[in-house]
């Protein structure tokens, strides 16, 4: 059966709180916080895992450019350690346009860098210490943090990162990838057993056709991030947008329905339009998705 998660951006941490306090009312699998300019994903995680006692949590995605392993490391341990296990660390490789034009990053071999990454933290998040040398990560230390070790799933979408993520992690959180694209290209590539964790960016309202407009003004970032657009064109639609569940409750069920039936274990939803059309969203996640 797939699990439905609520994937969150708040600015501000007690907003935080309370969706995903009513997320686990509603019965929502994980409440998952994505690394964005807002309010930092693991401040935010750290303390609903102190105040939301249930529901499993994650990060959709950490991008690796911006941080070392070791404080990776920490942060998902002592976040684990917080919530009693219930954490999940998601990571990711950044964007070229977002590395290079708003962090001022270089990029070179995000695949390579990935590898070494997780040659890196998957050790010290296992055992708390690493003693590896790369040609992008190198890391020799140990951390001290009790508790369980966190999960791990990437952001993934081309063969090899999906195959990097079927052998050494969990499984893959994807943004922007169709049912189509699911059923065609993830599932085959990663298999079976590894999980699928697909956001899907939800509007309930009357007018589909004006929110999809409002919407796409307000994610236009997305639509210049290559690897999106790829996902987009697998899915052969026109526009990113498309893939925005819009609708009446009946209609965004059913395109959540569709996202389930081609493979995808779980379907984070990401609520967005005016406040009057979010809260209609929560009535409809309240009311039951299936």
């Amino acid at each position: 059966m797939t699990a439905f998660s609520l994937i969150d951006m708040p600015a501000v941490v007690a907003d935080g709180v309370h969706s995903a306090a009513r997320a686990e009312a509603a019965g929502l699998h994980r409440y998952m916080v994505a690394q964005v300019e807002r309010a930092d994903c693991v401040a935010v995680l750290a303390v609903v895992a102190d105040r939301v006692p249930g529901i499993e949590l994650a990060t959709a995605v950490m991008a690796i450019q911006s941080t070392l392993p070791q404080y990776v490391a920490q942060q998902a341990r002592t976040l684990n350690q917080i919530s009693g296990g219930r954490f999940t660390l998601g990571l990711g490789v950044s964007h070229e346009p977002v590395a290079v034009g708003m962090l001022g990053l270089t990029w070179d071999r995000p695949y390579r860098h990935m590898v070494e990454y997780l040659d890196a933290v998957l050790p010290l998040l296992a055992d708390q210490r690493v003693d590896v040398d790369g040609s992008k990560v190198s890391h020799h230390t140990e951390i001290d943090v009790p508790g369980p070790a966190p999960k791990v799933m990437l952001a993934a979408m081309g063969p090899r990162m999906l195959a990097l993520a079927r052998d050494r992690t969990e499984g893959t959180v994807l943004g922007w990838t169709g049912p189509r694209t699911i059923e065609s290209h993830v599932r085959p590539t990663i298999g079976s057993g590894s999980w699928v964790s697909a956001i899907v960016s939800v509007c309930v309202t009357s007018d589909p056709e004006d929110a999809r407009r409002r919407i796409g003004e307000e994610l236009a970032i997305y639509t210049m991030l290559p690897s999106y657009q790829a996902m987009v064109e697998r899915e052969g639609t026109t526009h990113m947008m498309d893939l925005v569940a819009v609708g009446d409750p009946d209609q965004v069920r059913a395109e959540l329905a569709r996202y389930a039936a081609a493979g995808a274990d779980e379907v984070a939803i990401d609520v967005q339009g005016t406040p009057e059309e979010r809260e209609r969203a929560w009535q409809m996640i309240e009311e039951g998705l299936e």
